[in-house]
């Protein structure tokens, strides 16, 4: 058989026709594909990330120990670096670690296999509550950051969006924006972050900042966020503005949360940003933590309205006095809305082509116009009317990510602006995938795993090792019925329910379920549609929209 040293020789008998022989010619010529294609092969294989099989603790506060035993596979066998932290609120950061002393299977290098690591946790004596062990496992490879990306699902954006458009005001459609504030904190809940709640208080209202926190694990303290707000105005349904973003960072949080980075990822809604940013302005001002750095903040504000028409996209007054290249792009794409402007300011500028290259090589299909805004943009007032202007205004690097807002949406602000025949998700999921790539490259993704377990006392109270992945899916002809896959899961059975979009049961059913396995859950009887599926066991609950056909 050929290998990929024999390429280069094989070329050369086709150029200098070593065989005349046409039998033989055509022997040569087939062989030269298949070498190709083994090649093709070779160059595209991924190093696949370490996988935790288990992770359990066994305290002993008589002896003051802790013994560790974990067990993780790497396809490739590749060393490990293997890192133990401690927490005792919950997992909102870790800065006990440095008192817990540690022995045997940790650090770097550490091969795959059951391995067990000592601890003397006499320093947690005195601490009060309970206490979270994280396992981060590690082996140094590089991450495919294409293959996170492919990730994004327009579908279920899809799905969000036409489950939070509605009014979402405090006054002319507060069920709504509760509704929005549940779908929110329920996401980040079901993902695993440290979640917490910002009290907003306004007038006769007290609005909420929904934070969901992914803690780094070696520069906790440096933080990448991704946000938007999720009300209205009180007369429009707010698909665009701005379900659009809302959704946006609500798949970003989806797509990044199983994965290890080593500075913290920090997801936010905020409320109130149509009465005046005063969300965005109460976290700047009191909801950064002392010691904290902010690395990036990535602002979706409207990133659905897309448009190929010439004459869609119009500019501000001023606009080509201040930044001219722009505009003139713009004008020779015959003011085509087909784009998403990736607007920073003088100091966001690193953050700005950190976007602008990703989209580049990652999402080649987004047009990206970059806008350098002098200062904090008070000479265009048009460009800090969101929740990334607090941050400027503090020093921080951030950038709002905008499809024009009433510069291109004619819908903006009114009843029009509807999901339906109004919005392109392609266009959205370009964005979101975008932002994926930038927030996964300043946060420092790992080629990882990591798996957390709770201990208090004398008992462990909970071993959490990350939850089940679920993939739900149809096939081809298929109707009345609906797979789930289960990969990567520790549990023996597991309850699975489905409800339609007013959260009515319509089926219940507890599978006894074993890992890799396929079951087939019937639906006979229900109409084509988007429906919530939930999963899980006890406390550990997962909820996703899915697609009927």
């Amino acid at each position: 058989m050929g290998t990929l040293e024999s390429v280069p020789f094989v070329f050369l008998a086709l150029k200098f026709n070593i065989f005349p022989n046409p039998t033989h010619l055509d022997m040569l010529k087939n062989l030269t594909i298949f070498l190709l294609g083994l090649y093709a092969c070779a160059l595209n294989a991924q190093n696949q990330s370490p996988v935790i099989e288990s992770f359990t603790l066994d305290p002993n506060w008589s002896n003051l120990t802790l013994q560790i035993q974990y067990e993780v596979s790497d396809p490739e066998n590749d060393p490990l670096d293997v890192q133990v932290q401690f927490s005792h609120n919950g997992g909102k950061d870790y800065s006990i670690t440095s008192s817990v002393l540690l022995s045997g299977d940790v650090g770097f290098p550490v091969q795959p296999g059951l391995r067990t690591i000592q601890c003397d946790i006499s320093a947690l004596a005195n601490l009060p509550g309970s206490f979270v062990a994280r396992l981060v496992v590690d082996d140094k490879q590089p991450f495919d950051l294409q293959s996170l990306v492919n990730q994004v699902d327009s579908t279920r954006m899809r799905a969000d969006l036409e489950y939070l458009e509605g009014v979402r005001h405090r006054t002319a459609g507060l069920a709504q924006l509760q509704n929005a504030q549940d779908t929110i904190r329920n996401l980040f809940l079901s993902q695993g972050f440290v979640y917490e709640e910002q009290a907003v208080p306004f007038g006769n209202y007290t609005g909420k900042n929904l934070i969901g926190n992914h803690t780094g694990t070696f520069s906790a303290e440096k933080v990448v966020i991704n946000d938007a707000h999720y009300d209205t105005v009180s007369n429009a349904p707010g698909a665009d503005d701005n379900g659009s973003g809302t959704v946006g960072f609500m798949e970003a949080a989806r797509i990044l949360s199983p994965y290890p980075f080593k500075k913290t990822l920090r997801f936010i809604g905020f409320d109130l940003e149509e009465s005046g940013l005063i969300g965005s302005i109460r976290y700047v001002s009191q909801g950064i933590p002392a010691g904290e750095q902010i690395e990036g903040v990535f602002n979706h504000e409207m990133i659905g309205y897309w448009s190929d028409e010439p004459n869609s996209q119009t500019l501000p007054q001023g606009f080509p006095l201040i930044f001219p290249a722009a505009a003139n792009a713009v004008a020779a794409n015959q003011y085509r809305g087909d784009f998403i402007t990736n607007v920073g300011n003088t100091a966001s500028q690193p953050l700005a082509l950190l976007f602008s290259n990703s989209a580049q090589q990652y999402v080649p299909d987004l047009k990206v116009i970059t806008l350098d805004v002098p200062g904090n943009g008070q000479i265009a007032p048009d460009l800090r009317r969101s929740d990334h202007t607090p941050f400027w205004e503090a020093g921080k690097q951030a950038l709002m990510l905008s499809d024009g807002a009433n510069f291109r949406n004619e819908c903006y602000h009114t009843p029009g602006d509807t999901l339906n025949e109004k919005l392109n998700f392609t266009f959205m999921s370009n964005v979101v995938k975008a932002t994926v790539a930038a927030m996964a490259q300043l946060a420092e993704i790992q080629h990882g795993d990591w798996a957390s377990a709770s201990f208090a006392g004398n008992t462990i109270k909970t071993t959490e090792i990350p939850a089940c992945s679920v993939r739900v899916f149809q096939q081809d002809g298929q109707s009345g019925a609906f797979n789930l896959q289960i990969l990567r899961c520790n549990v023996s059975e597991m309850f699975v329910t489905l409800m339609d979009m007013k959260g009515a049961i319509l089926l219940e059913e507890t599978l006894q379920v074993q890992d890799s396995e396929t079951y087939t859950i019937q639906t006979p009887n229900l109409p084509a549609g988007i429906y919530v599926l939930k999963t899980g066991r006890g406390d550990a609950v997962q909820s996703q929209k899915i697609m009927l056909r």
